[in-house]
């Protein structure tokens, strides 16, 4: 099936700290967009639970969800019984931080991966972290919640960094496609989101190098006690 009947029924699957149960999905055009770039049997994972997760299950990939919250696992797991889909999906109800690096057993070779889960600092970077090199060349990576303040310093790396390709923003939603295999690299230098620091680092370096110079040049033309 397609989903069009998971716009149409729009079921709440969240639950607000008080109980009431609300729908905190993406946009209609990132379902979208993600369900045209899934494929039967593809391995894909995603930090947190949703609609997200219902459109991986009606494509028929062997998903993982993270989510600490075993209750919108139930409601997912439910929704998908009524549109008469078995979803091939493994729930790990854990914080992505410990999921993802426990004993679990976390693929080797991903297809597709969603960063939706807790959007607090420094947890999307830590999905990102424990994912990127499972990830295949060639593989998409989507993030939600870009404005965000924590979301938004990994868009911005992303961005910047030669080994991902912005393929599609669709309101707070982006996509990346994996063009390279991530680059080994020892220190902050190199890496695309720190130049415009190193540049005004090595400038205020150079300054000072040459005040020194000039100062010791001066030192010498005049006498010592000048300068006292």
């Amino acid at each position: 099936m397609s989903i069009e009947r998971l716009i149409s029924d729009r079921p709440k699957l969240h639950a607000r700290p008080c109980g009431t149960l609300v729908n905190w999905a993406v946009s209609d055009e990132a379902l979208k967009f993600i369900y045209e770039n899934l494929e039967p049997g593809i391995t894909t994972l995603e930090t947190g639970a949703g609609y997200t997760t219902i459109v991986f299950a009606i494509a028929g990939t062997n998903h993982i969800s993270i989510t600490p919250s075993k209750d919108e696992c139930e409601r997912i797991v439910k929704y998908c019984s009524e549109i008469n889909i078995d979803p091939h999906i493994t729930f790990l109800n854990q914080g992505s931080d410990i999921a993802l690096v426990g004993p679990q057993s976390i693929p080797s070779h991903l297809d597709f991966v969603f960063i939706d889960g807790a959007h607090r600092f420094p947890f999307p970077c830590i999905d990102f972290h424990y994912t990127e090199n499972k990830l295949r060349v060639g593989g998409i990576l989507g993030v939600d919640n870009v404005p965000m303040p924590s979301v938004r310093i990994l868009y911005n790396f992303l961005c910047g960094e030669a080994e991902w390709k912005l393929i599609k923003k669709i309101h707070d939603t982006a996509f990346f496609k994996k063009v390279a295999e991530s680059r080994i690299i020892k220190d902050w230098h190199g890496q695309n989101i720190n130049r415009a620091y190193e540049r005004k680092t090595n400038n205020k370096s150079f300054l000072i190098n040459v005040c020194r110079k000039i100062y010791h040049l001066l030192k010498k033309k005049f006498s010592t006690s000048y300068f006292l």
